[in-house]
């Protein structure tokens, strides 16, 4: 679809929801996938508050939206609108993704599987790999589920106020409810010794928070470098700037590394291929978004 006039009374919505949305990506990637594989589509933007959620889901599905992407702030409102979870969206209790199947409105969570599906694609595995995560917010426990209904066996969290009632607690005890094998560990990052060997035994090492995020560029999770271990795979799903300080850190200590811009065409990929049925050209979308 290259103008207003290519819409017709049979083109078809999809759409993303949430606040602020005016810096949202996804109606210049999914818009440019549509007119890619000739599909009579298109996808617009619609700033929802967390209170506006519920409603604002009702009426796009009452539209017939072939998908609803949900952002921040109403990933856990929009489980009021669907009948069914996929597994991850089930431990974490959030979604961001919702496709009628069946004749029921399903929610996924992709956030997780779009990173890691970012990760493989750089020759990356995650079985029998040892997984370290800054953060404990709601973008670590989706990667922390999605890696280990993927198989991996040992994920260490590092952050902040454990004495804290946190949600990614409850994420864990259920993990491990069903998943036996698996070993979690929750990290003080104020332990610099334990965060220190953490580290340098980590075969890929993700920093989930916002810190770096512009514009705030000049800031760093890793307080010094040469605890990273050269053969660390080290990402950020940060992605503005495309590289943060703490990727800076770990390029110059010698790791791999993968901006957040990845993690967002990965996830997208997948949300594309749940509402169209077609698969994205990723390589095009991240040789566009990375020119810009």
């Amino acid at each position: 679809m290259t103008s207003i006039r290519d819409i017709s009374a049979t083109t078809e919505l999809a759409a993303v929801i949430g606040q602020p949305i005016k810096h949202s990506k996804s109606p210049a990637i999914y818009n440019y996938c549509f007119d890619h594989a000739g599909l009579n589509m298109v996808y617009l933007a619609f700033e929802t508050s967390e209170s506006e959620t519920v409603d604002r889901i009702r009426q796009l599905q009452g539209l017939g939206a072939r998908g609803i992407n949900v952002t921040m702030p109403g990933k856990v409102e929009a489980l009021q609108c669907v009948s069914k979870l996929d597994p991850v969206a089930r431990y974490v209790q959030a979604i961001n993704m919702i496709v009628k199947e069946n004749n029921q409105w399903a929610g996924y969570n992709t956030d997780g599987k779009g990173f890691w599906g970012s990760v493989k694609a750089q020759g990356q595995e995650l079985v029998d790999k040892k997984i370290v995560l800054f953060g404990s917010g709601s973008t670590a426990r989706v990667i922390l589920a999605q890696a280990v209904v993927e198989g991996s066996k040992q994920v260490t969290i590092i952050a902040r106020g454990l004495e804290r009632p946190l949600a990614i607690k409850d994420v864990i005890g259920q993990l491990e409810a069903d998943y036996p094998t698996i070993k979690i560990n929750l990290l003080d990052q104020q332990n610099e010794e334990q965060l220190k060997q953490a580290l340098w035994e980590a075969d890929i090492v993700v920093q989930t928070t916002s810190v770096g995020m512009s514009p705030h560029q000049d800031q760093s999770i890793l307080k010094d470098s040469d605890w990273l271990n050269p053969n660390s795979f080290v990402c950020d799903i940060v992605y503005e700037p495309r590289e943060t300080l703490f990727l800076k850190q770990a390029k110059k200590r010698g790791c791999q590394t993968l901006g957040g811009i990845h993690m967002l065409v990965y996830q997208a990929s997948f949300n594309y291929q749940l509402f169209t049925g077609e698969m994205m050209p990723v390589a095009d979308v991240l040789s566009i978004l990375e020119s810009k």
